[in-house]
């Protein structure tokens, strides 16, 4: 599945830059040429990490974190391109190790987790979960790569299978369902009046949080029996808090990290405006692009609309590249791309099922877990559901970094199942 999903990528590339004076597909100067070279250089280090001892793997795991923090602190350091600190340039090639901070994360939660006597249920087990996910988060903010950011959120799944609460997963989108709103009424610009002052909804909303939080608070202490109040108490001043916290942090964001661009995309996504020369123009390209393939699509090299000669569908190779597929093979064929997606991520939760070790079950977990997260923000995001923020789907979309990434979190996977019988605690 691995490869038909890389060389379906690689022909949708193909079709999307094709140049006739460059027909061969190995032509380094084109983006389908050094998306092949990218993928020999993947399988070349998939083959080297296939031939690696699973213990190995696991030891380095701290190790291999740490040069990718290291380099997340040099590219810092780098002149920024398009806005952003995020590329080592280096002659023709350019390295994204955002991207490798994927895989490096992986590793090293997937190795403290599978410790001795560690416990998710333990607050010290869940703060330093924290502070692995939250330093190569924090570091990529600063970038910043908000899309790549994002991705780290996808955790949450691999830690509720090790034994996080429940009632955190629900919090958590709860805290999801809290963002929206305030993301949504910032971006609206809308206000209110209180006592002859204007304020600003998301402030209205949060002293909303705060009266409802009071009415329950007093629902409790005068409807609960008392030995069933103080968890009550608790859980509802923590919901309280946190809400506050979300809704000031979308204003902070907005304020500080996001640009006016970002703005009108979330705008454009909840329907606010409507801006189809101007910050939509990527979301109304790609859903005509999307939509001119009907059925059964127009067939390969065929696409009027989304390749490099006619221009209509931006970053089409890139993180659009789901339309260029959509208009070649229509209906079925996106029906059929979408059904190998879940069926590769069925495949690898599988997998992480039967393993015998903790370490390589967690890291098949969050293998499935960041695949699955890139797969649907950018559908979503091509489909107008999610606001425009860069994320490749996986194996699919030009970049070097972003393939040989994939690429070493599936191979990684292959070899600690070849040696799941070994002893690994």
């Amino acid at each position: 599945m691995y490869y038909a999903l890389v060389f379906m990528g690689l022909l949708t590339i193909y079709s999307s830059s094709y140049n006739e004076e460059y027909p061969e597909i190995y032509a380094w100067s084109q983006p389908y040429g050094k998306q092949l070279f990218w993928i020999v250089i993947s399988s070349l280090v998939g083959g080297v990490i296939l031939l690696m001892d699973s213990n190995f793997i696991k030891k380095t795991s701290y190790a291999t974190y740490g040069v990718v923090l290291l380099m997340l602190v040099i590219v810092l350091l780098m002149p920024p391109i398009k806005g952003a600190r995020s590329w080592f340039k280096i002659g023709g090639f350019s390295l994204q190790p955002s991207e490798f901070a994927k895989f490096a994360t992986a590793m090293a939660v997937s190795y403290y987790l599978s410790g001795v006597n560690i416990k998710m249920q333990d607050l010290k087990t869940k703060f330093i979960v924290f502070l692995l996910l939250a330093i190569p988060g924090g570091l990529i903010l600063l970038q910043p790569d908000a899309g790549t950011l994002l991705v780290f959120f996808s955790f949450i799944f691999v830690l509720y299978r090790e034994g996080l609460s429940g009632n955190i997963l629900l919090g958590g989108f709860f805290m999801v369902i809290i963002g929206v709103l305030a993301v949504f009424l910032k971006a609206s610009d809308a206000t209110g009046n209180i006592l002859g002052f204007e304020v600003e909804a998301n402030y209205l909303f949060a002293i909303m949080v705060i009266v409802i939080g009071g009415l329950i608070f007093l629902i409790i202490n005068n409807f609960v029996l008392p030995r069933y109040r103080k968890p009550r108490y608790k859980l509802t001043v923590w919901a309280t808090l946190i809400s506050i916290v979300m809704i000031l942090s979308v204003n902070w964001a907005f304020n500080n990290v996001f640009k006016d661009r970002h703005r009108s995309r979330f705008q454009i996504m909840f329907g606010i405006k409507e801006d189809r020369k101007g910050d939509g123009y990527n979301i109304y390209q790609a859903l005509s692009g999307i939509g001119s393939g009907k059925f059964s699509g127009k067939g390969f090299l065929q696409g009027t609309l989304s390749n490099e000669k006619y221009k209509h569908v931006p970053e089409q190779s890139t993180d659009f590249i789901f339309c260029s597929w959509a208009e070649e093979w229509g209906f079925v064929g996106s029906t059929l791309l979408i059904l190998l997606y879940v069926s590769f991520l069925i495949r690898i939760v599988s997998i992480a099922e039967r393993q015998r070790s903790r370490y390589n079950r967690i890291f098949g977990y969050c293998v499935a877990s960041i695949l699955f997260f890139h797969f649907m923000i950018n559908i979503a995001m091509v489909l107008g559901l999610a606001p425009v923020i860069g994320i490749p789907l996986p194996f699919f979309s030009k970049g070097g970094s972003a393939i040989l990434s994939f690429s070493i979190l599936i191979f990684i996977l292959l070899r600690l199942d070849a040696g799941r019988t070994e002893e690994l605690y």
